[in-house]
C-alpha cells in the first residue's frame, strides 16, 4: 500500500485501509474503488491522505523531480489564488485607508469580510497554508499581514469547532486587528533595524489606536476587543493592560496566535522567514502559558499535520519527506529519506530547517 494525498486521487484507485472521520465514524472500507463522489466526500471531511492499493495506482512516465513548493507554484490553483490574493489586498488597502482617514461614516463589515472570505471559502486548511507558505516573498506590509491573519484565524476557529457565525467573526476580527498600525509613523513600522525603547513604546500603542478607530463605528464588539487585546497574553505579560486569561476576549485569543505565527513565518526587512516547524517548536516551548491552552494545542497539533508529505531539509543538510506527525510532538515528525530509511525526529537533535 501507498499513502496518497486526496488531491492526487484518481477514480479507479482502490482504498487500502479503512478510512474514518475525526469522530471515529467509518467513511470507506478497505477495497472500495474510488470515484469522484468518494473524493468529494474525503475533501469535505478534511481528510488529506488515504492508503491506496499499489496495484491500482497507474504507472506514470518518469518525470523530472521538482520540489512540492515548485509544483504548487506551477499549479493552476496557486496562480489563481495569487491573482485573487493581490486583488483582495488592493481592495482591502483602500477600505482600511478610508476607515482610518474617516472618509466613511459607517463601516460595512459585510464588504470587508467579503475580501478574506473569497480566499477562505471552498479551500481546505492545508490548501490555504500551501498557498500562504508559497506567497512568503511578499513584503510583510500591514495589509498583507492582516489578510493572512484573518485566514489563519478562520482556520483556527474551524479547527476549534466554532460555529460558522463565529468563524466569520474570527476572520473579521483578524482582518482588522492591526488597523491601529496605520496611524503609527511608517518610518518606525518599516525600520530595518532594532527599534529603540521609545520607538517600541510607540508601536505598542497601535492596539489602543486600533480600538479608538473601531469604537466610533457600530460594529461587532469582538472586532474592537481583538484590535485592543491581540497582544495580551494569558500569563499577564502582554500589553497594553497586562490582562490575564479570563479577562481577554475569546476572539482576541485566536487572533493573537494567528498574528504571532504569521509574523514569525513572514519575511521581515531585517530577517528572512522562519521555518514553520521552528515556529511550532518555539510555540511548544514558550506558548503553552502565554496563549489559551486549548487553542494553542489545537493549533499546534493541526499545524504539524498540515505539512504532511512535504519534502524538508534537516539541520544536518539531509533531505526527506514527512510521512507521519504525532499530534503530541508536532515539530518532530517521522521522516522518510530517499534510500527508504526512516527517522523520528523525537529520537534525535536534528530539526527541520526548511520546507522544500
Amino acid at each position: 500500500m501507498k499513502t496518497v494525498q486526496v488531491r492526487d486521487l484518481i477514480p479507479g484507485m482502490v482504498i487500502g485501509a479503512d478510512v474514518y472521520d475525526s469522530s471515529g465514524n467509518l467513511l470507506f472500507r478497505a477495497g472500495t474503488t474510488i470515484n469522484e463522489s468518494a473524493i468529494t466526500t474525503l475533501q469535505s471531511y478534511y481528510i488529506y491522505n488515504v492508503f491506496v492499493e499499489d496495484a491500482s495506482i497507474p504507472v506514470a512516465e518518469p518525470v523530472k523531480e521538482t520540489s512540492r513548493s515548485q509544483q504548487i507554484k506551477n499549479s493552476k490553483e496557486f496562480k489563481e489564488f495569487k491573482a485573487q490574493f493581490e486583488d483582495v489586498v488592493g481592495n482591502f488597502q483602500d477600505q482600511l485607508n478610508d476607515i482610518v482617514s474617516r472618509n466613511t461614516n459607517s463601516l460595512d463589515t459585510d464588504q470587508i469580510l467579503s475580501q478574506p472570505m473569497s480566499l477562505f471559502q471552498g479551500r481546505s486548511p492545508q490548501s490555504i497554508f500551501d498557498m500562504l507558505h508559497n506567497l512568503r516573498s511578499y513584503d510583510d506590509t500591514t495589509y498583507v499581514h492582516c489578510i493572512n491573519v484573518s485566514l489563519i484565524s478562520g482556520i483556527l476557529a474551524r479547527w476549534a469547532g466554532y460555529s460558522p457565525d463565529d468563524i466569520r467573526t474570527a476572520i473579521l476580527s483578524g482582518v482588522l486587528h492591526d488597523i491601529g498600525k496605520l496611524v503609527i509613523p511608517g518610518t518606525i513600522i518599516k525600520k530595518p533595524a532594532r527599534l529603540t525603547r521609545e520607538e517600541y513604546e510607540i508601536v505598542k500603542n497601535h492596539t489602543i489606536e486600533g480600538y479608538k478607530i473601531l469604537v466610533s463605528y457600530d460594529v461587532n464588539e469582538n472586532m474592537k476587543y481583538s484590535a485592543l487585546m491581540h497582544h495580551e497574553r494569558c500569563d499577564g505579560k502582554g500589553y497594553p493592560f497586562q490582562l490575564k486569561a479570563i479577562q481577554i476576549n475569546r476572539f482576541a485569543k485566536i487572533v493573537s496566535i494567528a498574528d504571532v505565527y504569521d509574523a514569525m513565518t513572514s519575511a521581515r526587512c531585517y530577517r528572512g522567514p522562519i521555518c514553520p516547524f521552528e515556529v511550532i517548536d518555539i510555540m511548544m516551548d514558550e506558548g503553552l502559558e502565554r496563549y489559551d491552552t486549548k487553542l494553542i494545542l489545537t493549533f499546534l497539533e493541526h499545524m504539524g499535520s498540515t505539512y504532511l508529505n512535504n519534502r524538508v531539509k534537516l539541520s544536518d543538510g539531509s533531505e526527506g519527506e514527512i510521512i507521519f506527525v504525532d499530534s503530541r510532538y508536532p515539530s518532530k515528525p517521522l521522516i522518510k529519506f530517499d534510500d527508504g530509511k526512516l527517522l523520528s525526529l523525537k529520537d534525535t537533535d536534528l530539526k527541520i530547517t526548511e520546507i522544500l
